[in-house]
């Protein structure tokens, strides 16, 4: 339903008004107490219909691109969509908004008219993208994009301005056409931003929603740095203009030690900051920071699979349909050896690299201009190898999917048990810890180490119980394990404030897309009061929405129990023979409903569930 008219006013208004208070904050020139408008109002209000102009062309432009929906089922496709279906459509719109209506206006003359230009282009364009999210949305939308999304359009405006501003006064002082070099920075920056920003804002990882937020406020700070920096050589703007450059006179060489240079690169990029190479140091200990978390991680991964899957997938990361077989293959293989050799080049070239520039500038006397020295780092063979080998081999097979095969929208899928195919596990019983530490267990495939707990006849075998040939396995067995596993990631909110000594049931159905319906506390079988028994179906709907119940599952039904992991209750009763099986749990098919079984004389101490 569409809002009242006064309240749709008041919406709009409250979309537009960070965009309107950054524009003035652009435009307005401040010195001594006051305040002056340097360039025209006619100027400000082209540069404002550019920014609409391009809305309204990106708006077609997306449009048309996402005819056929895009298959995004991984980070890969991710980066594709955000970097290209949506960072260059709109930031290519701004761009060539700003060449039409405003390159040839008489008022754009010096440095900071390009990012005042290119500023309010960006936020004229988000304050249109945001009249409709905040129409949809509602007020809350508007306070957070106020300080999000339209400051972003912005601020790319003003990477964009900068390198368009450089163009026009290179254009200026030489008397010809400005050079590709400039325009082609300015899309071409502004485009991987753009880019960078939504790729974060499109996830829900812990780690992406951090990430934003550093992302955010370092482009803040360089956007305030370069909107500073052109108005200081912009006249009109209270600057000087740029002086020509002087007869360019070469410092003296300071002797470096070729010995502390090769100790200082220990640390990557210490020997070569160490030879006031800066900016190469810079790139190789971000190299080398890049090599050591990846080998780090990959280590984990692989000496402690399920941990490490289980921690990625509450990050809302994955590896594919089928992380365990990926895993299993990235076992068998010499990644590890291949990372770490990669690594160790690296790093020994980079010592070698400091020892000998140290030596070599013994034979100097003087420097090579700052130019070519930054390029010569920039380009260096070291780090472009490594870094095309690092994308080639490593991040671009990580980035889309970690082993593929999967269907579109796939997440982890657990592995269930395939004989006997029940909810409950082995021989009608649900199973026990999923917690596995031998990594080598994880070699063979679930369904091979499944059988291993199995005799010639298909029963349980004598010399290994099931919840032992689980905890070997090292993997989720079961879907009733798998609901362990999704429970423990929210269930502190009800044990933080139950008695140890007091229990709930609770009662809930699954249906075969994995939704949770009709969630209900048993409370005739339980001891907490109402109020701690609501946490513990908030538990369980916080849950959803879960994987699909095996194939030709139909929906189930839940008996949880929330405990301390003992058994309770008098003989008989549901808590008893709930608390007598692993985690607490039984499932049974809604179309042929079971009691949880009887416990044995022996009954083991199972875990909460």
């Amino acid at each position: 339903m569409n809002p009242p008219v006064p309240q749709t006013y008041f919406l709009i208004a409250a979309a537009i008004a960070p965009a309107l208070l950054l524009m003035a904050a652009l435009a307005v020139r401040i010195e001594k107490r006051r305040w002056t408008l340097p360039r025209s109002l006619s100027s400000i209000a082209l540069a404002i219909l550019g920014g609409l102009g391009a809305a309204f062309f990106a708006y077609w432009l997306e449009t048309a691109l996402t005819v056929k929906p895009w298959g995004i089922t991984n980070l890969g496709m991710l980066a594709v969509f955000t970097f290209l279906g949506v960072g260059l459509v709109e930031e290519g719109a701004k761009y060539i908004m700003f060449r039409a209506l405003l390159w040839p206006n008489k008022q754009f003359k010096e440095p900071y008219d390009g990012v005042l230009y290119a500023g309010i282009i960006g936020l004229s364009f988000g304050a249109i993208e945001n009249i409709y999210y905040v129409l949809e949305n509602g007020l809350n939308t508007a306070l957070l994009r106020a300080f999000t999304a339209v400051p972003m359009h912005g601020l790319l405006g003003v990477l964009l301005g900068w390198y368009l501003g450089k163009a026009r006064v290179e254009e200026s002082n030489e008397g010809k056409k400005a050079s590709w070099g400039f325009l082609l920075q300015g899309l071409f920056w502004a485009t991987v931003a753009h880019g960078f920003y939504d790729f974060l804002a499109f996830q829900t990882s812990p780690f992406a929603e951090w990430g934003l937020c550093i992302f955010l406020g370092w482009f803040a700070w360089l956007g305030f740095r370069l909107a500073q920096k052109s108005r200081a050589i912009s006249p009109t703007w209270g600057g000087t203009a740029p002086q020509p450059a002087s007869a360019w006179v070469p410092p003296a060489v300071i002797p470096r030690n070729p010995v502390l240079a090769a100790l200082c690169s220990v640390i990557p990029g210490g020997g070569q900051a160490y030879n006031r190479e800066w900016q190469k140091g810079g790139f190789l200990f971000g190299v080398g920071l890049v090599n050591a978390s990846l080998f780090s991680f990959t280590w984990l991964l692989l000496s402690f699979p399920l941990g490490m899957l289980i921690l990625l997938e509450s990050w809302g990361l994955s590896l594919g349909k089928e992380p365990l077989k990926f895993v299993s293959s990235l076992i068998e293989s010499p990644v590890l050896w291949l990372l770490g050799g990669l690594s160790g080049i690296f790093w020994i070239y980079g010592i070698w690299d400091a020892y000998r520039t140290a030596q070599l500038q013994k034979f100097d006397y003087l420097e090579p201009p700052v130019a070519r020295r930054k390029t010569v780092q920039s380009i260096s063979g070291s780090y472009l190898g490594h870094l095309a080998l690092l994308v080639l081999f490593v991040l671009v097979p990580i980035l889309q999917g970690g082993g593929g095969g999967g269907e579109p929208g796939s997440r982890i899928e657990f592995d269930l048990v395939s004989d006997p195919q029940t909810l409950n596990g082995h021989d009608k019983k649900p199973e026990g810890s999923k917690d596995g530490k031998d990594a080598k267990n994880i070699k063979e495939s679930p369904s091979v180490l499944a059988q291993k707990a199995l005799d010639e006849k298909g029963t349980v075998a004598k010399q290994q119980a099931p919840k032992k040939a689980q905890r070997r396995a090292g993997v989720p067995r079961s879907y009733s394990d798998y609901l362990s596993y999704r429970i423990r990631l929210y269930h502190d909110r009800y044990f933080d404030h139950t008695n140890p000594e007091q229990y709930t049931v609770v009662r809930y159905r699954i249906m075969p897309s994995g939704e949770i319906a009709s969630a209900e506390a048993l409370q005739e079988h339980s001891t907490t009061s109402p109020e701690n028994s609501a946490l513990a179906v908030q538990t369980i709907q916080s849950m959803g929405p879960l994987e699909p119940l095996p194939p030709g599952t139909g929906e189930v039904e839940v008996v949880e129990l929330f405990w301390n992991g003992v058994t309770i209750g008098r003989p008989g009763s549901l808590e008893e023979r709930l608390s007598s099986l692993p985690d607490g749990r039984w499932i049974s098919p809604v179309d042929s409903p079971s009691e949880p079984p009887q416990p044995s004389l022996d009954p083991q101490t199972t875990s909460p569930g």
